[in-house]
């Protein structure tokens, strides 16, 4: 989320806030001076009616001890005078009533013209209680007037003195009273507002605050940190967010660490490895694995298994081991030239929904291993088949008395010899190869002269070389390292090189030996003019039991082993070897060995 849309969430939360503090502490607050208000005003009303009638007794005794003297002699005309001053002086109505109702003063009205006020409401409860308030409309003066009627026994009579006051002047004052009440519970209301204003805006904003620090949080943000300073629940729940935060902080770093760490394991791990979610999407996957499976492995997450690996065979078991079953094991290929062996197997995630796990192996050198084995049983039978069955079809013949020929004899013994010395030399040639390729180690080191060992094997085979009339000359550099190794087997090497080309050379050819430095490294060539190796096999001539042309290698008495020989000696050493030849023309041959001097 950005900033506008926290912004627009922090607006939200503060109307919500806001709607639940603010509105209702306020409504609650106005409707508590409301009614406070409502009660002040009944209780204010009736104490003042309470004071005002209070008053108008006053007011009636009074006037009552004034006009009793009146009364008492008759004088009706004074009478009528003292209680129009009187009602000036009290602002009041004063009525002078005679015992059968008839009208004898009155300071707002005419006496002769007011009816029989015998039946008055208030004339009536006077003469019940002696004293009677009563409130109600006034046809003399035609406004609504509150009464209050007193009766007086007199020795010229029966009386009532009745005075009263406007209602409506009543009214007007209690409305200045409820005005001034209405004021007050108003600047209240507004005092009271602002206050539960503030306090919600005091309580809404740290909430706010750490709604903000929460969606932070959520949105990775994992160093934004609560600054309140609140006590109370919401400094607690500010504390609790921040330490929420750090361990939530520490927890990815851990996993991202993890993380990490089994990316660099898968990466650097030569098995390809693919690890899926419950519906076969993949989650996680290694180059290695698309490597052996054919795919692009940084294209690969998100997407469904078969949607990436071609191989019917694999998405089969993969469905089969999803299903419930076992852990399978597929072997797949040739892909891009590889063999590939897949295990399949199935892991829970988060203990729920289960996966699968693939872990695809390279077995291509299991394969080749195989092959090569498989070729080299076949090939070693048939190297020993071959001779043996030459010096038993001999030797069953010198048995059935071929031995007694002078003439066949000699020239089957002969053949036997000769056959006998070919097998020798296989089982030689195989022991060495064994030797050189089950042994870590040379079995015995020491500084070599690679210049005098050619010089040794050049004079050892010059023979060989002049009984087919061939040249063979040796040229070694001066100043040539000496390198550690094996005598026997360096000695071996060069020779299998020098027999080869003495072998594959016509009558009259030209074999050249040279031994030279190369950089750090010395280099036996050996160069001839003979036959020369098509290019298609220059690839696989050192392999154990290869011919270019089997009869002909045959007849020549080879094993087949030579230049395999020559390439295990060449590495055990620490070294390898080079061919260039071209047919008809011949071939050069380089066996290079580090020039180095290693303490063994």
């Amino acid at each position: 989320m950005d900033s506008a849309g926290t912004a627009g969430l922090g607006n939200l939360l503060l109307r919500l806030f806001f709607r639940r503090l603010f509105i209702p502490y306020l409504v609650l607050i106005c409707l508590a001076i409301a009614g406070v208000g409502a009660f002040a005003g009944v209780r204010l009303r009736s104490t003042y009616l309470e004071g005002r009638r209070q008053g108008l007794r006053n007011e009636l005794h009074l006037v009552a001890g004034m006009v009793r003297d009146d009364l008492d002699t008759g004088r009706v005309a004074e009478l009528g005078e003292r209680i129009k001053g009187l009602g000036r002086e009290l602002n009041c109505r004063i009525t002078v009533i005679r015992g059968n109702g008839m009208v004898l003063a009155d300071n707002w009205a005419d006496p002769a013209t007011m009816e029989n006020h015998a039946n008055r409401p208030e004339i009536l409860g006077a003469i019940r209680a002696g004293e009677a308030y009563q409130t109600r409309y006034s046809g003399t003066i035609h406004e609504d007037m509150l009464y209050l009627a007193k009766h007086m026994e007199l020795p010229t009579g029966r009386y009532y003195l009745r005075l009263a006051v406007s209602a409506g002047e009543l009214r007007g004052q209690l409305r200045v009273l409820y005005a001034g009440l209405t004021g007050a519970a108003v600047v209240t209301m507004a005092v009271a507002g602002l206050i539960v204003f503030l306090f919600a805006r005091r309580h809404s904003e740290p909430i706010v605050e750490l709604t903000g620090v929460a969606e932070a949080i959520a949105r990775g943000e994992l160093k934004r940190r609560s600054m309140t300073d609140e006590g109370g629940e919401i400094g607690a729940l500010a504390r609790a967010l921040n330490t929420m935060a750090d361990a939530i902080g520490q927890l990815l770093a851990q996993a991202e660490q993890g993380k990490a760490e089994l990316l660099t394991i898968l990466a650097s791990m030569s098995e390809g490895v693919i690890a899926t979610d419950g519906q076969q999407c993949i989650r996680l996957v290694n180059e290695a694995a698309g490597r052996l499976l054919g795919f692009a492995a940084e294209q690969a997450n998100g997407k469904v298994l078969w949607q990436v690996v071609r191989n019917d065979r694999m998405i089969k078991a993969a469905s089969e081991v999803m299903a419930g079953g076992e852990s399978r094991v597929v072997e797949t290929g040739p892909i891009g030239g590889r063999h590939v062996e897949v295990r399949l197997s199935r892991y829970r995630s988060r203990g729920e929904a289960e996966g699968l796990v693939v872990v695809a192996y390279d077995t291509t050198h299991l394969v080749r291993y195989q092959e090569l084995r498989k070729e080299f049983v076949a090939n070693v039978s048939h190297e020993l088949r071959t001779p043996l069955s030459v010096v038993r079809g001999f030797a069953e013949t010198l048995a059935d008395g071929a031995m007694r020929d002078p003439v066949k004899g000699p020239e089957y013994l002969g053949a036997i010899l000769r056959h006998t010395e070919q097998l020798t030399n296989l089982v030689n040639d195989l022991l060495a190869l064994s030797r050189l390729e089950s042994q870590p180690e040379l079995p015995r080191r020491a500084k070599v002269d690679l210049g005098a060992a050619g010089r040794k094997i050049v004079e050892m085979l010059l023979p060989a070389a002049q009984k087919k009339g061939q040249t063979l000359t040796v040229d070694v550099a001066a100043g040539l390292p000496s390198v550690v190794g094996d005598p026997d087997y360096l000695e071996r090497g060069i020779a299998n090189l020098v027999d080869n080309a003495i072998k594959y050379t016509g009558e009259g050819g030209k074999i050249e030996v040279g031994v030279r430095a190369d950089d750090q490294n010395v280099v036996v060539e050996v160069r001839d003019n003979g036959i020369g190796i098509p290019a298609a096999n220059l690839g696989r001539i050192f392999e154990r039991f290869y011919r270019v042309d089997r009869s002909r290698s045959r007849e020549m008495g080879g094993t087949g082993l030579g230049l395999a020989i020559v390439k295990h000696v060449a590495q055990v050493h620490g070294g390898a070897v080079e061919v260039e030849s071209e047919v008809a023309k011949g071939s050069v041959f380089r066996m290079i060995v580090p020039g180095r001097w290693e303490e063994g």
